[in-house]
Parts: C-alpha cells; sequence; structure tokens
C-alpha cells in the first residue's frame, strides 16, 4: 500500500518480497508446502497474509524478519485471503469456509457453509462490508454481524467479482463465457453474454464508469453510466494475439493495463481507443498491478519473471 514493495508468490511455495524502484530482495519466505495461491497487504504494510494448498492463513511480519501468524483456515487449501482497506479486518475463503479474523490473525467469526467453494472475495470501499462469490450465489456480510446482509441469486459458476469503487454495482466473469451485473441498491441484474470463453478477468475504472473485461483475445469495455451498459456496444481493443489473462485500470488514473497468454503486456487510453506501448514477456501473464501512486506497473509471467515498468512523462 505505500509503494515501497512488491510480493510474489510462486506456485511452488516460496513467497519474494523485492524493493519496488531497485528491485532488490529484501527476503524469501518459506510460504505454503504444495503452493502459495493468494496474497494480501495490510494497510500499513508491515504485514502481508497468504494462503495456499496447506489449508492454513499466514500472516507475515515483514518488518521483523518475516515473523509469522498461522491459523488454520478450516478447509485443506485456502483459495482467497484479503484484507480490508482498513486493515482491521482480513477475510479468508478455504473450500466452502468463510472467515472472519482482525488484522493479527484472531478468529472473529466463522460463517455458515457456503453450499460450493468460495471463488472469490471482495470488500466494499466503505470496509464495513464484504462480499464472496460461490456458485449460485453471491452474498453480502458485515463485520458485526454472523449473517448476509443481501444475498444474490443466479444459476452459474462465478469466477471472480469486482465492486465499482462507488460501491453501486457489484460485476462478476463467469464460467458460462458470460458478466454479470447486479444493482446494489435494487438488486436488479443483467448479464452480457457470448464472450469466446469463460471470464477470469474483470476490472473497473476509478470513476466507475467504464468496467473492463477479458474472455477473448480483445479487451472488452463496458460503459456503466447513465442508463447502464444493457443495449450498448462496447468498446473493442485489439492487440493481443491470444486470450487476455490479466487487466488492470490505474487507481487513479485513465489508463488500463492489459495482459495475454502469449506473453504481451499492453498499456491502453480507453477513451481514445489507443495503444499507447506493449511489451513481451516470457511465459503468460499471471498478474498485473499498478503501484499506489499509478507511477508503475507490475507485472508477472507463468516463467517466474517480474517486471516493473515506469510510467513515461511523455
Amino acid at each position: 500500500p505505500d509503494g515501497r514493495w512488491v510480493a510474489a508468490a510462486a506456485i511452488g511455495g516460496p513467497i519474494a518480497i523485492f524493493h519496488a524502484e531497485t528491485g532488490e530482495q529484501k527476503a524469501l519466505l518459506p510460504g505454503h508446502a504444495g503452493g502459495t495461491f493468494t496474497l494480501s497487504w495490510r494497510a500499513d504494510s508491515q504485514r502481508l497474509a497468504s494462503g495456499g494448498e496447506d489449508g492454513r492463513l499466514r500472516i507475515w511480519d515483514v518488518t521483523a524478519g518475516g515473523h509469522q501468524v498461522e491459523a488454520d483456515a478450516g478447509a485443506s487449501w485456502v483459495e482467497t485471503v484479503r484484507y480490508g482497506h482498513t486493515g482491521d479486518f482480513l477475510a479468508t475463503g478455504a473450500g466452502r469456509k468463510l472467515r472472519l479474523w482482525n488484522s493479527r490473525g484472531d478468529l472473529l467469526q466463522a460463517y455458515a457453509d457456503h453450499p460450493s467453494t468460495i471463488a472469490d472475495i471482495q470488500w466494499q470501499p466503505d470496509d464495513l462490508l464484504f462480499t464472496s462469490a460461490c456458485y449460485g450465489q453471491v452474498s453480502t456480510f458485515r463485520t458485526n454481524a454472523a449473517q448476509p446482509v443481501k444475498a444474490f441469486e443466479w444459476k452459474g459458476s462465478i469466477l471472480c467479482l469486482a465492486w465499482s469503487p462507488d460501491a453501486n454495482y457489484i460485476a462478476t466473469g463467469n464460467q458460462d463465457a458470460s458478466v454479470h451485473f447486479w444493482y446494489r441498491k435494487t438488486g436488479k441484474d443483467l448479464e452480457m453474454s457470448g464472450y469466446a470463453s469463460k471470464v477470469k478477468e474483470v476490472a473497473w475504472d476509478s470513476s466507475s464508469r467504464y468496467l473492463a473485461t477479458g474472455g477473448s483475445a480483445v479487451v472488452i469495455i463496458w460503459d456503466c453510466g447513465g442508463k447502464g451498459p444493457a443495449g450498448s456496444r462496447p468498446t473493442q481493443l485489439a492487440g493481443h494475439q491470444s486470450y487476455l489473462s490479466a487487466l488492470a485500470y490505474q487507481n487513479r488514473g485513465t489508463l488500463l493495463a492489459s495482459g495475454g497468454k502469449e506473453g504481451r503486456v499492453c498499456v491502453w487510453s480507453p477513451k481514445a481507443e489507443r495503444l499507447l506501448q506493449c511489451a513481451n514477456l516470457p511465459g503468460e501473464i499471471t498478474k498485473l498491478v499498478w503501484a499506489p501512486d499509478d507511477q508503475y506497473l507490475v507485472a508477472a509471467s507463468s516463467q517466474g519473471k517480474l517486471c516493473v515498468f515506469r510510467r513515461s512523462t511523455d
């Protein structure tokens, strides 16, 4: 969160922490036996939460040589860990088990089992509510209540979800090659279908107007302003030779980064429908993350490479 460090998890288990500007390695943590699946920084940038195939939640104090707190997340593997925006709470999804912890790793709430494996967890911008997704439902929980405060049902396999920054929309990418929307206040929903493949990449811009989606070799951007995206024609950005594997809007700016399975990273000005820069990495692009100040972009590849790009001043 302070932009100083980049943490990267390898499928073999280790977690490497690098100085973002120099590339110097600060620490190499053992991670999780069998593979580390998920990482989340606390807001103070001093602690890093991780989960993996050993079913354990681990919280690493990166200022104290990697000292860790460890807890049982409730299932044989941990798919998702997510700190809230202030860092006071941490949510985990392990199999069908949803759990809430305080920032130190003390268990606050073990919720009733979900009907299927939890695919994703996201916090709302106000940090009091968080949302889980599994097959057939999206449920929102308040940190001080044991039962969901709102649930949206839909018969389909959800792969990822994203709250718009203004908390008016929930968007999900789905196994059946579709994107689903819910309006938070009314519960009204709509669906965008016809993608070439399952949609595992969804990203909102900072204004909450535009939603970028994967599901093909083309970046598809829906305009959710005005009456919403229903019946509208999306913007389509073509610059990849293979299906997309990562998307990331800037935190405050308007630029969009896309990564493909062929290893290409593209940076776009979506409003101008213009490709600004591109670079090729070895292997599929597995993650794209903008620094908090939007001056750096980190790209990770399936070949174990991390590349940090500095934003041009031009």
